[in-house]
Formats: structure tokens, C-alpha cells, sequence
């Protein structure tokens, strides 16, 4: 049956758990049906998969009254609604067609406005360009109140740019720390911790530093430095700082990662799911995460209902990184569900589609995915046609010193080689030991993933297998 609530359950089921804080923060409500309803969207939007229904005995007015409170409360502190304000009254007096009271307006956020508000740096530019409107009509006494305003804040707008453009310096290293895993970009700590505890700067600029800072200490799997400044990030959210939907989304996304490599799987598949809600052009990376997640928490029939209804998103998409790990994802969900010919006709087509792109972003784990694929099919052939077709033997050597370093192209190709009858047992053991480095290179973590994978593997020879774990056993026991 067709709830009569239906439009005002939708609307509901958008609101983000730090909406949700912020707006109980600002109730003021006199009304207890309508203070009782909006704590019951808020308890609502906490929650992923349960939700309390809304009593349709309440006059549906009180409802249509909420919702219109609601969307004004997150208007007033939404940044990118000020944004698209702010670039609209640009646009207007660039053409001259700023009505009087739209000036009387932007006249009372002169008086008022900060150095900290969130697009602070585009405001000061705004009231340049308002002043030369002024200017050019002598309208000096109007003048008189932008200029106070250019002068007073002159040296935090050039602070502003400086940080900006450091910032941008930053990014520079920490991507192609990311993308080489060779730069030392440890110097940009202390600057961006700076900028991000700033009580001078603007909102733009320590959000951006907050990014960067996550960016530095996943690169450093400095995890913990990490859950603090998002637990400090987390406050001002709550409180309706630095606020929109845009930014929540890329914050829950980059929560995913953390609580993801701190294994903590259940709230990192909570972050992902709240990720998803929005359809923005970020869409495929935060899918890309919960499918990830649901893979790592064994839910291997979710995750390929979940890709299957979002193929179409990966056709069309523009982004070879994000298309890459969609594509990466669902040769493994394919595997998981044992629906191996769909994923082999799937990697093939995608390996001859995308060749030109495949070399820029995480290479290494498109094929040792597809390796793996071929390898459970029982066609060791293939893999080697396709190790050496591209190279990817002396492409993995260029990356082996990397700590934690699973040589995996490695050893499947090694145990094509046996399946081939090029190798025997012993010599196939001797081969696959040799290409590990020294357990000293390999963090806990690692360890357990070395070990994780090992176990992965024995499906094809358990007994070999077995005799790499217990040798890797002994020497962990002992290092």
C-alpha cells in the first residue's frame, strides 16, 4: 500500500547523519509534532538499512512546513549554495543588472562577512569588481564601505592565495608520491597541519588542506594521524562548519579508506553506503569503495547486483582511474560468484578497449586479477601469453622494493610455468620463494596479507602451498 507520506519519506531518506546533527543543533521548534517528526528524520539518517516510519495521523501541513524548514536550514549554511550566489551576483554586475535590493543585500554581507568564511578568497573578488561598479557611477559613499573592506582584509586575501597555491604545490608530490610511490613528501606535514588548524584562514582552504593531510598520511599509512584530524573535522560538520553535501560525500568516501585499512570493515561499509546517496560525477569512485568493502566482508552476491546495476555509470564514465577499478572489481566479483566465462569474455574485451590507458593507475591489480581469473579457469597458456605480452614480469620487478610487496604477477606466472610442466615441485617452490623479499620489508599488516593471499592460492597445489606457509611461518616466528 502506497504510503500517503511517500514524497516527505524520499525527501527524508536524503538526509546525511551530520545534516542530521547540525539541524538538531538549530531546532527551535515550538510544536512538539513537529519536533517529534524531524527527531525521527534524524534518527532515520543514521541509519542504512532500518528506518522508523512517520505517523500519518500528523496533519500532512506540519510535514510540508518541515521539510520547507529543513531545506532552508541547510540552504543558510550549504557553501556551494553561497557559491552559486555569489557567482550569480558576479555575473550580474559584470552585466549590470544587480537590482537594488540584490545591492542592499550584498552591501549588509560587506559589513558582516569574514576572513574565515568558506569562500572567502571569491567574496573579496566580488567586492573589487562591485567597488569598480561603484567607482564608475560615483557612488562614493557606498565605496567608502568596500573599501574598508578590501583594506581591512587585503593581507588575508593574499595570505589566502599563498596558501592556495601552496597547496596546489602540495597536491603536485602527493600524487605522484601516490602514483610512483617514490617522492618524500613528509616536509608538507607541519605547512598543511598549519593551514588546517588556522584560525585566520579561509574554510576553502583548510578543508583543502584537510584532503591533502588524509591524502599524506594514507600514503604514509599513518592511520592513526589520520582518525584524529577526521575526528576534529568531524566537530565542525556536526556543528554545520564547512558544510555541504558535496564535501560530506568526499568526506564519507575518504572515511571508507581509513576505517577500511584499520580493519574496521563494518563502519567502513557504513561511510560507503552514505557515500552512494548522491549521483555526482564522484559517483563511480565511492561505488568503486563499498564494492571493496562488501568483497572484503565476503558479500560477493551484493556486490555483483550492486556493479550490475551500475554498469552503465562504468560505460560511460571519462575516468580512467575510477573506470579501472570498477573494472578490476567486477572481474573479482565475477570470480567470487563463479561466473568465470562471463569475466574472462569481460576482461578481454575491456584489455583490448582500454590499452592505451591501462599503464597510468594500478596496473598491478587489473592484472593480477585478471591472472588470477585465468588461473582458477585452468588456462595457464593464457597467463603466460599475457604476462609477457605486456611485459608485466619486468614492469612488477620496477616496483618489488615498495614495503609490503606481494609479487603476485610473480607467482602466477611461476605456477603457469609449473602447470606447464616447465617446472617441477621443488623447482616451483624454489621460484616462488625467491621472488619474495625478506619478511624484515613486510609490516603486520603485510604479513597477514601475504599470508592471506598464500591461502587464496592453495586452491591449485594445497600441499606446496602449504610447505610456503609453513616456511614463511617459521622465519615470521623467528624475525
Amino acid at each position: 500500500m502506497k504510503s500517503k507520506l511517500k514524497i516527505f519519506n524520499d525527501f527524508a531518506q536524503g538526509i546525511l547523519p551530520h545534516e542530521a546533527s547540525f539541524l538538531l543543533k538549530a531546532n527551535k521548534l515550538r510544536d512538539e509534532e513537529k519536533e517529534a517528526i524531524l527527531k525521527k528524520v534524524c534518527i532515520n539518517a543514521v541509519q542504512i538499512f532500518v528506518s522508523e516510519h512517520f505517523d500519518e495521523a500528523i496533519d500532512k501541513r506540519k510535514y510540508t512546513y518541515l521539510k520547507k524548514w529543513i531545506n532552508g536550514k541547510l540552504k543558510k549554511a550549504d557553501v556551494d549554495a553561497h557559491l552559486e550566489y555569489l557567482s550569480a551576483l558576479e555575473k550580474q554586475i559584470f552585466t549590470d543588472t544587480i537590482s537594488p535590493a540584490e545591492e542592499q543585500e550584498l552591501l549588509a554581507q560587506i559589513s558582516s562577512y569574514t576572513n574565515t568564511s568558506f569562500y572567502f578568497q571569491k567574496f573579496y573578488e566580488l567586492v573589487k569588481e562591485y567597488q569598480d561598479y561603484l567607482l564608475i557611477r560615483f557612488r562614493y559613499q557606498d565605496c567608502q564601505i568596500t573599501e574598508n573592506f578590501l583594506t581591512k582584509y587585503s593581507a588575508f586575501y593574499m595570505n589566502s592565495l599563498h596558501v592556495k597555491e601552496q597547496l596546489f604545490f602540495a597536491t603536485k608530490d602527493l600524487t605522484q608520491q601516490y602514483t610512483s610511490g617514490t617522492l618524500n613528501t613528509k616536509h608538507w606535514e607541519e605547512q598543511l597541519l598549519a593551514c588546517f588548524y588556522s584560525e585566520q584562514l579561509d574554510g576553502r582552504n583548510q578543508y583543502n588542506a584537510f584532503v591533502r593531510l588524509v591524502f599524506l598520511y594514507f600514503n604514509y599509512k599513518e592511520y592513526d594521524k589520520a582518525r584524529k584530524i577526521f575526528d576534529e573535522i568531524d566537530l565542525k560538520f556536526k556543528e554545520g562548519k564547512l558544510y555541504s553535501k558535496r564535501v560530506l560525500f568526499n568526506y564519507y568516501a575518504n572515511r571508507v579508506i581509513l576505517h577500511s585499512n584499520l580493519e574496521e570493515l563494518e563502519k567502513a561499509e557504513y561511510y560507503a553506503h552514505l557515500s552512494i546517496k548522491q549521483e555526482n560525477s564522484d559517483k563511480l569512485f565511492y561505488l568503486n569503495n563499498l564494492i571493496s568493502i562488501l568483497l572484503k566482508r565476503g558479500k560477493n552476491q551484493e556486490a555483483l547486483k550492486l556493479m550490475t546495476g551500475n554498469y552503465d555509470l562504468f560505460k560511460k564514465t571519462f575516468n580512467h582511474h575510477q573506470k579501472l577499478a570498477f573494472a578490476t572489481n567486477y572481474i573479482r566479483t565475477l570470480v567470487r560468484n563463479k561466473r568465470l566465462k562471463i569475466a574472462e569474455t569481460f576482461a578481454e574485451n575491456f584489455l583490448f578497449n582500454n590499452k592505451e590507458n591501462l599503464f597510468e593507475h594500478r596496473w598491478r591489480h587489473f592484472f593480477s586479477n585478471y591472472l588470477r581469473l585465468l588461473t582458477t579457469a585452468e588456462k595457464p597458456d593464457a597467463v603466460l601469453k599475457i604476462t609477457k605480452k605486456y611485459n608485466l614480469l619486468e614492469r612488477e620487478e620496477e616496483v618489488m622494493y615498495k614495503e609490503d610487496f606481494i609479487p603476485k604477477i610473480h607467482w602466477y606466472y611461476i605456477l603457469a610455468m609449473y602447470m606447464n610442466g616447465h617446472y617441477s615441485e621443488d623447482k616451483l617452490l624454489e621460484e616462488l620463494l625467491k621472488t619474495l623479499p625478506g619478511l624484515d620489508n613486510f609490516t603486520d599488516k603485510g604479513k597477514n596479507e601475504l599470508f592471506f593471499f598464500i591461502d587464496n592460492l592453495s586452491f591449485t597445489l594445497p600441499e606446496i602451498f602449504s610447505r610456503i606457509k609453513s616456511h614463511l611461518t617459521s622465519k615470521y616466528i623467528n624475525s
